[in-house]
């Protein structure tokens, strides 16, 4: 038989602990840094106001310098503040005492994470964060360490014990410094007053990134529109609804502004009442307060307001500030192009 044919055979528990739940051992892990987390929340550090402000008002970009796993902490925060619009860099300690300090602009604030506060590599690049005139922000584990000592703000972030079975691995107390690193972050950025509009400019790939598109890169426009006249019969609307292939027509006035929409179910509504088709105009079957998207809208706006308006809205009409049709989507376009 050959190795890929071979039966998958369970893994088999360490000898002593076929008892124990490695799920229970999993959970012990949450547990602790859970319970880091609302030992801060019940008492949060006193000048976090101030870090907050500092971030926020920040001139240019901000600095995150860790070591180890603090500075893997340091470099995702730095990610989440550039992305929630405040500019910021991961500054590797070490490179910083071997010459690119010099790249520091004067007067930057620093986010310096360190659980120990007798990081040497941290530790030896201040004097000169402190010469460039460097406001100093840290995220330190204990307050009465050189590093705590050391910084102009200090975010106190103290944890009883780390969350592994010894209790040596950064665990709990890099997931302290996550988490307050985030709440920084986004702090900063609603002081900053930064917008849904404004994630979407900084998030030009990826789905982010179409949502951000405009609408009229997508949107159906001219002969590619189902459009009829008000005094148009039924007939003509089904005809012209057939080949736009939209489930839906615009009705608009000789000018091109937007009197209402007829759907599929309108033209079912009027056949099973019997209503004569050929004699029945559009705008006595219309609906003539239509849900609009403004042309300057993007995809992620269309996507916002048909998710609001339930599964029964299909179409969405485009006008400009005249209320004139400048084009059609459907639903099927939006979620194509994504």
């Amino acid at each position: 038989m050959t190795a890929a044919r071979k039966a998958i055979q369970p893994v088999a528990e360490p000898a002593g602990i076929a008892t124990v739940s490695t799920v229970d051992w999993a959970m012990e892990v949450l547990r602790e840094e859970s319970a880091a987390i609302e030992r801060i929340i019940s008492d949060p550090p006193p000048h976090l106001a101030e870090a907050i402000a500092q971030v926020s008002a920040a001139s240019g970009p901000v600095l995150c310098c860790g070591v180890g796993k603090s500075g893997l902490v340091a470099a995702k925060i730095a990610a989440t503040l550039s992305s929630l619009g405040t500019p910021a860099f991961i500054l590797s300690a070490g490179d910083a005492a071997h010459g690119d300090l010099g790249a520091v602009v004067p007067g930057s604030v620093v986010l310096l994470f360190s659980n120990s506060g007798t990081t040497t590599e941290i530790l030896r690049i201040v004097p000169g964060l402190r010469t460039r005139g460097c406001h100093l922000i840290g995220l330190v584990g204990r307050a009465a360490s050189p590093l705590g000592r050391a910084v102009d703000t200090l975010i106190d972030l103290p944890v009883q014990r780390e969350a592994d079975h010894i209790g040596m691995a950064p665990t709990a107390s890099t997931t302290l410094q996550m988490a307050m690193g985030d709440a920084i972050a986004v702090a900063a950025s609603r002081l900053r007053g930064f917008k849904r509009e404004d994630f979407l400019k900084c998030h030009p790939a990826g789905q982010l990134g179409q949502h951000a598109q405009p609408v009229a890169s997508l949107m159906r426009t001219g002969d590619a529109m189902p459009v009829v006249m008000p005094h148009m019969a039924l007939a003509e609307t089904a005809s012209a609804m057939s080949a736009g292939l939209m489930g839906a027509a615009c009705v608009v006035d000789w000018g091109g502004k937007l009197l209402g929409i007829i759907v599929d179910g309108d033209i079912r509504r009027a056949i099973q009442a019997r209503q004569d088709l050929y004699s029945v105009t559009a705008s006595a079957v219309m609906r003539a307060d239509p849900v609009v998207l403004p042309a300057t809208a993007s995809i992620g706006d269309a996507l916002e307001l048909m998710r609001a308006h339930g599964s029964g809205l299909l179409v969405l009409p485009v006008t400009d500030d005249d209320g004139c049709l400048v084009g059609m989507v459907h639903s099927v376009d939006l979620v194509q192009n994504l």
